[in-house]
């Protein structure tokens, strides 16, 4: 702008408050005198400062200050339009913001780390809470189980007889289907490849509300044996056919059997969702259940409990009336039981829940409590920030008090500060969200292991809109600030002072103070809680796992029926791939089994044992591994009595077994175990009796934070040749093969492979990991917590150390005429850093406080989430509170020294 146009606009502004008094003091031709004298003043940093000298003997009282404002905002901006007015606002925030880059860049990053963080996280929450399932009233949708009273089968699967006998027995849902996940060879065009599948009746469908995007779902006809037909997922069919609208009609195999293609489904939808409800793995093909003659017999009572059932409420019952009567019908079931069963199971119950908590139960809780500690992290941000701006709202009251001396409204000087504030935020809400994504996308398969209802988490309508939310938030606070503080002055005063004793009113330090001890109280509460996860995981981390594999590589394959139709060309696969296996050099050690130690993804089968101490407790349940080779040497099982498997007994149905210790100390304590018995079913049913040869130390079958439940383990040659003859059995049929080796477990793949491939090249190959990898997955949940929440803790400390630093430092430049009389006046640099030191540290000590009783609070909400640590863990609490003063000494000390090193003379000369 043009200076002479300047001095006109300071002249028509300065006249309106002082007519008379300009009038008296310049003259008849005082707009003359008045530019001139702008003009001989320089640029416009010079110009401002005349108004307080021509201000000082110019009284003004408030009503005519009142007036006069009132007059001035008619006239000053007569004929400027909106859209004029916002342009003219952006020009001048843009040309701010770049003149102070340094304030701009902290500003911008700090809004991003806490926004970026917020947004991560609640793509998370999204994800998992938030976002619909892709069902037709999902909350209308409930799981059966069942499971046996007072053992650790609380919760299992349904038996195929009790499928039939749920669907004419119960009254609360309108229609009720049945599915069971289930492996696949996909062959045919490309290499074969293991897929997961799921057999599910035709009443699934419908269930769900969901039609097919191409073609259809299964009829009640094709829900037979002998009917080879299959619905693909939209990604298996973009995979596999290249999004052929043809190819609904043609054929797909699997397990080396052609199914024609009925439909396929959208590409939205996913079934099974991923989460912790049994036949939990989403699918990429379905087939029809299909239940053949035995499954539907009463010879099938008691024994497949592998069923996942669904049903859709009927009409507006309510989900508790069908809980209710779903806990009725366990003894109406135990009667459709043969006679010689109904003793030994009349345990059986069933239960209801809602699908939407069976997904997302077990980390809703989780998830909750980090968004929780994020939102900590941007209240802290904020605080930063807010320090920041206020800190410069200082440095602008007198422009924002000359720009209401010319005339400008206070709906003007908003809008010019809130303009100045959304650019702000919009840069920082605009690099968080690319924060954000960047850190949800870098690590999916972590997010998949430790927050298993996680799927496809991304950007969606929700995060952005929850971004522009809180960008939207903080642009508003943050421009009201400067005005706030200045609203609080007078305007004559700050007309008055000079520019470099504008240092702001006693309710400002007082803000700036307060946003301090907020910032360091909200560190506290998410240093406290981090110090707590990250105890409970180090004892998570010293848990035995039973285990001693550190370099062990597994493959998982599995036999199809077509070409594997008889338990001899079976035994004789297995057989076979074990010798090639161990013949490789560098292998020190093979087995094949049905399951793998950790992983907890195994059988779990009843059972009674002979001469129990306590014969009413004779009959339990139990995991059970079959296993082919020298499973105990492969992966450190310690044989801590008796002794392992022969290789004679790999070959023999001898009628062998060995159990864990824990099985052993419950049925046998104080006794010998090796020579007892035990068989499978209950005590009436028939079946032979195996011999105990040995016991192994116990093994974690599944989270690392639950004790081992007991285990048995069996020859693979003891399986019945039915068992691995017959399609159901899928267990049998799925083994995985580990090698042992003194190398580097990746130069044992190839070799692995040949082996495989040797046998049957057409054998797809899946679930290629280490044992080390294993063990590392079963403590995912836990480190992912620990690790966000110790990031988001670290950031909250440095933020809260900025914050302090920030002020101090600020306060030091505004005291420096201050501190240069007490040195003048005889003040040590030591006091002069005492001084400093001493203000920020009882800003500190003060926070601490309020910190520690947050945290408090805070520890008894993270109790379901520790492992062996009392939520008042004394290490934690005495520790982070050090840990946080320590910091804080260091932000106090640096500008303390600054404050030190002030020239007095030097000082005493800066206005």
């Amino acid at each position: 702008m043009h200076r002479w146009a300047v001095s006109r606009a300071i002249y028509r502004g300065l006249l309106c408050l002082y007519p008379h008094e300009f009038r008296a003091r310049f003259g008849s031709d005082l707009q003359a005198d008045f530019a001139d004298l702008l003009h001989a003043r320089g640029t416009m940093g010079t110009w401002l400062r005349v108004v307080p000298d021509l201000c000082r003997s110019l009284p003004l009282t408030h009503a005519r200050a009142r007036a006069s404002r009132k007059r001035a905002r008619a006239t000053a901006y007569h004929g400027e339009t909106a859209m004029g007015s916002l342009k003219a606002d952006v020009r001048h925030a843009v040309r701010s913001l770049v003149k102070t880059p340094v304030f701009t860049a902290v500003t911008i990053v700090t809004l991003a780390l806490g926004i970026g963080a917020n947004s991560a996280i609640f793509s998370l929450v999204n994800a998992v809470l938030l976002r619909p399932l892709g069902y037709v009233e999902p909350e209308r949708l409930m799981l059966i189980y069942e499971g046996f009273r007072g053992s650790s089968l609380g919760k299992i699967g349904v038996s195929p007889p009790d499928f039939i006998d749920l669907t004419t027995l119960q009254r609360s849902f309108s229609s009720i289907g049945a599915y069971r996940t289930q492996q696949y060879e996909l062959s045919g065009a490309g290499e074969p490849e293991q897929i997961i599948g799921v057999r599910v009746s035709a009443s699934v469908f419908p269930i769900l509300g969901v039609r097919a995007a191409h073609g259809r779902t299964f009829l009640e006809s094709e829900d037979q044996p002998g009917q080879d037909v299959a619905v693909l997922s939209y990604g298996l069919w973009q995979r596999r056919y290249g999004s052929d609208p043809h190819a609904v009609g043609r054929t797909v195999t699997l397990d080396r059997r052609p199914y024609t293609i009925v439909g396929v489904m959208p590409a939205s939808f996913q079934f099974p969702k991923r989460g912790p409800q049994i036949n939990g793995e989403p699918a990429q093909v379905w087939t029809p259940l299909a239940l053949g003659p035995f499954e539907r017999s009463q010879q099938a009572r008691g024994m497949m409990y592998a069923h996942t059932v669904i049903g859709r409420l009927r009409g507006s019952l309510p989900a508790e009336q069908a809980m209710r009567e779903a806990g009725a019908l366990g003894p109406t079931l135990v009667r459709n039981y043969p006679a010689m069963l109904q003793g030994p199971i009349k345990s059986l119950m069933v239960t209801a829940a809602p699908l939407i908590g069976e997904i997302a139960g077990q980390v809703q809780r989780p998830l909750l409590i980090l968004l929780g500690a994020v939102g900590l992290v941007l209240l802290v941000a904020c605080a930063n920030v807010a320090n920041l701006v206020l800190s410069r709202a200082v440095t602008r009251q007198r422009e924002i008090s000359v720009r209401a001396a010319l005339g400008a409204g206070r709906r003007r000087l908003l809008q010019m500060l809130l303009v100045e504030g959304l650019l702000l935020t919009a840069a920082g809400g605009a690099l968080g969200l690319f924060i954000g994504n960047t850190v949800v996308r870098a690590m999916p398969d972590v997010i998949t292991l430790a927050l298993p209802g996680v799927q496809n988490v991304g950007l969606d309508g929700r995060v952005v809109l929850f971004t522009f939310a809180l960008s939207a938030l903080t642009a508003i606070i943050f421009g009201l600030l400067p005005l706030i503080v200045s609203e609080r002055r007078d305007l004559a005063d700050l007309l008055r002072e000079g520019g470099a004793r504008s240092i702001g009113g006693a309710r400002q330090h007082r803000l700036q103070a307060m946003l301090v001890v907020s910032s360091v109280a909200l560190a506290v509460v998410l240093l406290a809680s981090a110090g707590l996860l990250m105890h409970s995981f180090t004892k998570l981390m010293a848990v035995d796992p039973g285990i001693r594999a550190p370099r062990v590589l597994t493959m998982q394959v599995r036999l199809p029926q077509a070409g594997y139709d008889s338990a001899a060309a079976v035994r004789s696969f297995y057989q076979g791939l074990h010798d090639r296996v161990g013949a490789i050099p560098s292998v020190r050690g093979a087995s094949i089994q049905t399951d793998l130690p950790v992983k907890g993804d195994g059988e779990r089968r009843g059972f009674t044992v002979d001469q129990a101490i306590d014969p009413s407790n004779a009959t339990s349940s139990a995991a059970v591994t079959w296993t082919f080779g020298d499973y105990f040497r492969t992966f450190g099982v310690p044989i801590v009595k008796g002794r392992g498997f022969l290789p004679e007994e790999d070959l023999e149905n001898r009628g062998m077994t060995i159990v864990s210790r824990a099985l052993a100390e419950r049925y046998w304590p104080g006794q010998d175990p090796i020579g007892k018995r035990l068989k499978w079913g209950v005590a009436a049913s028939r079946g032979r009796w195996q011999t105990v040869v040995g016991v192994a130390g116990d093994v974690v079958d599944g989270k690392l934070d639950e004790p081992p439940i007991m285990h048995i383990y069996v020859p693979y040659s003891e399986a019945v040749d039915p068992a691995l003859a017959v399609p159901m059995a899928g267990l049998m049929r799925r083994m995985t093969v580990a090698a042992v080796t003194d190398q580097d477990v990746a130069t044992v793949v190839a070799p692995m492979r040949a082996a495989i491939a040797a046998l049957d090249p057409a054998l797809a190959v899946a679930e290629v990991t280490t044992m080390a990898q294993v063990m590392a997955d079963a403590s995912a949940p836990q480190r992912f917590s620990t690790l966000l929440l110790g990031a988001f803790a670290s950031g909250a400390l440095l933020l809260a150390a900025i914050g302090l630093y920030g002020m101090l430092a600020f306060g030091v430049t505004r005291r420096t005429r201050e501190i240069g009389v007490r040195l003048a006046l005889g003040a040590t640099r030591g006091e002069v850093v005492g001084l400093v030191v001493r203000q920020g540290m009882i800003l500190t000590l003060t926070g601490l406080g309020f910190g520690v009783v947050g945290a408090l609070g805070a520890a008894r909400l993270l109790r379901g989430l520790l492992y062996q640590t009392e939520p008042l863990d004394v290490v934690t609490f005495a520790s982070v509170p050090g840990i946080l003063a320590v910091v804080a000494l260091l932000a106090c000390y640096l500008p303390a020294r600054r404050a030190a090193r002030v020239e007095p003379m030097a000082a005493l000369r800066a206005e």
